[in-house]
């Protein structure tokens, strides 16, 4: 039946005193039988109990352990105690039940020969058996010493040295008062009891102390480890997802790398109602950017190579030699824009938490110019980033659409030429003209780039939140980074902004060349 008595606190004499009387052989014990394998012990193991306490969970001070891998059981699960000649369960934990025969343990419960105890539902179960000749003389000596070890002193680590000290002070004692009895009165000897007592209590309470330390410190590690076990996972559900899109990309970067040149096509026929000579002037001076390869440098110097991560967009160059696009073609893991962007993410906590990520691009335009450069060679606005906690890890995020820009210098001659203040007054309705490579269109060959014409209006006038929106929004992920016309009144085109982002089916916003300087 379950009776509750006086609370359970575990005790000094139930363990190292119940011991010491162990080892002498006139204490009664019981076996506790393992029904499942774990870690410390294998199923079918039989460990015998010569203390008149124990406690049992996965927490390094219970006598009778399991691993971490047995999630519902907890650090102090539940107790066996001795009361008089009979032993008892008591339910410690707060989370999770004990069951003795199959029935909860609401509290305690009295156990008997052939009982079977189980921890959490589904969790590992323990036979009770009381031997026959249950006095621990009938165990060797030497087995004895080593369960003493085990069940008395694994609690007390700790407190055993200071418990030594006491021990000879008392030994002392008694020699003392062996030797000159009239000497020592029986105050005296109370004296020494007390303080004997007080140091038991104090060492015992900084052990649990240190032990409670000790269990918070290995619950952080396993939560760590989780989370680590938890992005893994998220990074290969992310391949499987992405494997024919980084194919398809692989296979026209590929293609670019390996074409032959064409030969010269016949001209052009059919007629437009775009000003062509104004944009033809243009095209020799927008480029196809796209990822070599990413890699990760780790803290020691040593290399990751990220080979599946790539993308492409579209840069420019000014006539001050600046090749000029947007800030999430160069550094695209700080760009998140929801929770199901996940290689961003898994790109970004990298880079914020174990090294340091560097893009490798290539740059080629329709006149045959061709170079590399990193992401470490951009100039980038990072005054806004904002850093954020996601599951325990260091993010940070860009913060503004204003900062959606990137540079690099360069020794080449001639480009286009753009307007500060234009890009900051423009009328609402004016016409935009737009050149890139929306989705990748326009790239043929290595030696066929071919920058696609798009336009837009404008949909405010000026600067809205320090962009330019517009309407009629003609552009499409890959010109990201393009630049973006107004036309002159002498029908010169005029470089006023960078191509952003989409804000809607039809609408867009696009950063003004002005944020640069």
């Amino acid at each position: 039946m379950s009776q509750v008595t006086q609370p359970y606190t575990r005790t000094f004499s139930g363990s190292v005193g119940a011991g010491i009387g162990s080892l002498m052989g006139g204490r009664q014990y019981y076996i506790l039988e393992h029904r499942i394998s774990s870690r410390y012990h294998r199923a079918g193991e039989s460990q015998e109990i010569i203390v008149d306490q124990i406690e049992i969970g996965r927490a390094s001070s219970c006598q009778v352990r399991f691993d971490e891998s047995f999630a519902t059981v907890s650090r102090r699960h539940a107790a066996i105690v001795r009361e008089g000649d009979k032993w008892k369960l008591l339910q410690l934990s707060k989370t999770n039940p004990t069951f003795l025969n199959g029935n909860p343990v609401g509290h305690e419960w009295y156990l008997q020969s052939g009982d079977e105890i189980q921890l959490s539902i589904g969790g590992p179960k323990l036979g009770f058996i009381i031997p026959a000749a249950n006095r621990t003389g009938t165990i060797g000596m030497t087995r004895r010493l080593s369960l003493f070890g085990k069940q008395a002193l694994l609690p007390y680590r700790r407190a055993i040295a200071l418990l030594s000290i006491a021990l000879l002070l008392a030994i002392g004692g008694l020699t003392s008062w062996k030797l000159y009895g009239d000497k020592i009165t029986g105050k005296q000897i109370m004296d020494l009891t007390e303080k004997a007592d007080s140091l038991e209590q104090a060492s015992i309470a900084q052990y649990e102390l240190f032990q409670a330390q000790q269990d918070s410190i290995t619950d952080a590690l396993n939560n760590t480890k989780k989370n680590l076990a938890k992005t893994q996972q998220e990074l290969a559900n992310e391949k499987k997802r992405n494997a024919q899109m980084k194919k398809d990309l692989e296979n026209r970067i590929k293609k670019l790398q390996t074409t032959p040149p064409q030969t010269t096509k016949p001209g052009k026929v059919g007629a437009t109602t775009v000003n062509n000579k104004a944009i033809e002037a243009c095209l020799p001076y927008v480029y196809f950017i796209f990822v070599d390869y990413v890699e990760l440098i780790l803290p020691n110097g040593e290399k990751r190579y990220l080979q599946n991560y790539k993308w492409s967009g579209t840069g420019f160059l000014l006539n001050d030699g600046r090749l000029v696009t947007a800030r999430h073609i160069i550094e695209p893991w700080f760009f998140i824009n929801n929770e199901r962007d996940t290689t961003n993410i898994q790109v970004n906590l990298l880079a914020n938490n174990l090294g340091k990520v560097t893009a490798h691009f290539v740059a080629i335009s329709q006149s045959g110019d061709k170079f590399t450069f990193t992401s470490n060679n951009a100039v980038c606005d990072r005054s806004n980033d904002k850093t954020i906690n996601f599951d325990g890890y260091q993010m940070k995020i860009n913060n503004s659409d204003v900062n959606d820009w990137a540079y690099l210098k360069t020794n080449r001659k001639g480009g286009l030429t753009m307007d500060k203040q234009a890009s900051k007054n423009l009328q609402r309705g004016v016409e935009l003209t737009i050149l890139g490579f929306p989705m990748g269109l326009g790239v043929n060959s290595a030696n066929d780039i071919k920058p696609v014409w798009g336009t837009a209006k404008t949909a405010s006038e000026g600067l809205n939140r320090g962009v330019i929106l517009t309407t009629d929004t003609g552009f499409e992920q890959g010109n990201s980074g393009g630049p973006v016309f107004y036309t002159d009144p002498n029908g010169k085109l005029i470089v006023v902004g960078i191509v952003s982002g989409g804000a809607g089916r039809t609408t867009g916003f696009i950063v003004p060349i002005s944020s640069i300087f």
